[in-house]
């Protein structure tokens, strides 16, 4: 794991295709895709995930947004696409960020819950946490990103904090139908408090 302001590599770069719109100057999904290799992630407080990418043509561009962005080709309808709020629900927190590809959950199955609680399937790219700002270090507000590769058909890419996502670890997972957890109380815990370590210590003179 490593830290980062604005800008960092991805664990392992994924090769992909960005919509052509983003390309010319259009704003609005044609659905018309080049292939491309996303290489880059980058944080802008108050704005999506945007990642940087290299073009077919030897072009290099960067903040793409994510919802511009596909791992495979589209094999559905028009309709099936995600828009950006169903990929990322919450914009980012600020500009210092860690990224890490978490061995565990390496390619892992898993589906995430969207705003209109329809379960999408997908698999793990890696993670990015955002640090130094007041949400982040606020338990209750904090959320890190799962950035997950989806499954559904859509070949979309969804940024996904813990309590969307349900993984799939079919060797330990079980009772997922009596999930009744809540949001992180706001309390933080500190070790040092009370008795002085150093007071206890056999070392102590």
């Amino acid at each position: 794991m490593a830290h980062f302001c604005l800008n960092a590599s991805v664990p392992r770069h994924v090769y992909g295709y960005v919509d052509k719109a983003i390309l010319h100057g259009c704003f609005i999904p044609q659905y018309k895709y080049e292939p491309c290799i996303i290489f880059g992630v980058t944080s802008i407080p108050s704005r999506a995930l945007h990642f940087s990418i290299l073009c077919e043509s030897g072009a290099q561009w960067a903040r793409i947004p994510l919802h511009m962005l596909r791992h495979e080709k589209n094999t559905n309808s028009l309709s099936g696409t995600h828009d950006l709020s169903n990929l990322q629900m919450w914009d980012n927190h600020g500009w210092d960020f860690s990224v890490v590809q978490y061995d565990f959950l390496r390619e892992m199955s898993c589906e995430y819950i969207n705003k209109d609680s329809i379960k999408i399937p997908a698999r793990y790219w890696f993670t990015l946490d955002h640090t130094d700002n007041g949400y982040s270090q606020y338990p209750s507000q904090h959320k890190c990103y799962h950035l997950l590769l989806l499954e559904d058909g859509s070949g979309q890419i969804a940024a996904q904090p813990n309590n969307r996502i349900l993984w799939k670890e079919h060797s330990f997972v079980k009772n997922v139908d009596k999930i009744t957890y809540k949001t992180m109380s706001p309390k933080t815990w500190h070790c040092e408090t009370g008795k002085n370590a150093d007071e206890t210590s056999f070392t102590n003179n």
